[in-house]
């Protein structure tokens, strides 16, 4: 005790300047910018083949510039000043992905950018912030009462908006993010796991339909020469058959909800009945997923399954990128000598699939480095977390960590072939001057978090 009081004493002789650089993370300062700058050269040689890298790296350089202002801003700025405008936040989430509905840019069958000359945004990637602020706000204002059900309405509310205009976009890789954040964040703040369970629960429904869809459609065998997965098949998506596979799934319910009142076990019926509910919603949240998609959507989903089904076409991304990967061996092959990037071998090449040219040209060494980095990322978000001086800095802290876990978790996954291509940039690493600002902007919150830890 009387060291923290000397320490105070001396610290309130020091300048605010002093003390901001005393308290300032400079572990997680210098892991992000080191992640940036290697990026900002994976860009410039992922562009190449274009014939005009320094337009994208000029791009890049110009979005990380903007963020690293946007991260010194938030840095100074205490982050509860966040807190007493969450009506505000809010409005100005839902207001710009409703804007970009009516007024935005459409690219790829997406209507997702603000354009402005040769400079394009994303407001989707500010309002997943906005969304992790207002969770915190909710959850850290109501800590007490998070064990209830009812505490989780509006922070189910908050997702769900930002959730449907997304989709409405439609941008289906930017809302996967949002799920584990939210499931993060409310059992962070203290929500029964009873109660997550049934969030849980509704995700690995429509998960396991979307994957029984995909199966399905690659084994017409099977569905030929049986008319039970042919109707299972039909009735994952809305047709006939779905209404024939519910009221056959609320029949088996009753049934259960019937036998265990004979066999006398003391099991209230609302749990059938929410068993149900859970199943229906997971079950018709995919199969209406799956009736808004488009083609090429479709076929990726067949070749997570089964690349060499279409080696020319929606499996060529996944094929090439582990040919990338796995040809860069320990060392790799060398800065701008890789012949899958710099030969055009290998698509989208500067954005998703930025770490196979990374893996291609400097090997499995400098990968594993990259990984390490995006480790003590990870950490320092959870250390901050842990320290921070209330629930709402907590909570922010932890939703920022889930959301940079969750993309780089499955953006390697995606580029190895072990989940869907679906988008998601590798954060500081990938080309996208939006998704750039955003996470410099996560880290500033972050840092700002962590400087005020002491303050009282």
């Amino acid at each position: 005790m009387t060291g923290i009081v000397v320490d105070r004493a001396a610290e309130s002789k020091d300048s605010p300047l002093q003390r901001f650089a005393r308290h300032f993370d400079w572990v997680l300062f210098g892991d992000v910018v080191l992640l940036c700058g290697i990026g900002l050269v994976m860009v410039y040689s992922a562009s190449l083949r274009f014939g005009n890298p320094e337009v994208y790296f000029g791009k890049q350089l110009t979005a990380f510039l903007i963020g690293m202002a946007a991260l010194f801003v938030l840095a100074t700025v205490n982050y509860q000043v966040f807190s007493q405008y969450p009506k505000f936040l809010f409005f100005i989430s839902v207001s710009i992905l409703a804007l970009v509905l009516a007024a935005g840019t459409s690219y790829r069958g997406t209507r997702a950018w603000f354009t402005a000359g040769p400079f394009s945004f994303q407001p989707s990637e500010i309002s997943k912030l906005l969304v992790i602020l207002l969770l915190g706000i909710w959850c850290s204002r109501n800590i007490k009462e998070m064990r209830h059900l009812k505490s989780l309405a509006v922070p189910f509310f908050i997702v769900l908006c930002h959730i449907i205009l997304i989709l409405l976009q439609p941008d289906f890789g930017s809302i996967l993010v949002y799920m584990p954040v939210l499931l993060a964040v409310l059992y962070a703040a203290g929500a029964r796991l009873a109660h997550l369970s049934v969030l849980l629960l509704y995700g690995l429904v429509a998960a396991a339909v979307l994957l029984a869809h995909t199966a399905l459609s690659l084994s017409a065998r099977l569905m030929q020469g049986s008319e039970f997965w042919a109707m299972i098949y039909h009735g994952t998506e809305i047709s006939k058959e779905f209404l024939i596979v519910q009221a056959v799934l609320g029949g088996i319910v009753l049934f259960s909800w019937w036998l265990s009142r004979q066999l006398r076990f003391r099991v209230p019926g609302i749990y059938f009945l929410s068993f149900f509910l859970i199943v229906a919603a997971g079950w018709s949240s995919a199969s209406l997923f799956l009736n808004s998609l488009k083609e090429y959507q479709r076929k990726r989903l067949d070749v997570f399954l089964m690349p060499s089904l279409d080696p020319s076409g929606a499996g060529y991304h996944v094929i090439q990128s582990e040919v990338a990967l796995g040809s860069g061996r320990i060392f790799g092959k060398g800065l701008f000598s890789g012949t899958q990037s710099q030969l055009g071998f290998l698509p989208e090449q500067h954005t998703d699939f930025i770490f196979s040219v990374l893996g291609e040209e400097l090997g499995f060494v400098f990968s594993a480095f990259v990984m390490l980095l995006y480790l003590v990322l990870l950490l320092r978000a959870v250390r901050i977390a842990g320290d921070s001086r209330d629930h709402f800095g907590s909570l922010v802290a932890i939703g920022i960590a889930v959301m940079f876990a969750f993309y780089i978790f499955m953006n390697l996954a995606m580029v190895m072939g072990l989940a869907p291509i679906t988008g998601l940039p590798l954060p500081f690493l990938s080309y996208g001057g939006s998704a750039m600002i955003s996470s410099l902007a996560a880290v500033g919150l972050l840092l700002s978090i962590h400087v005020r830890r002491f303050t009282h």
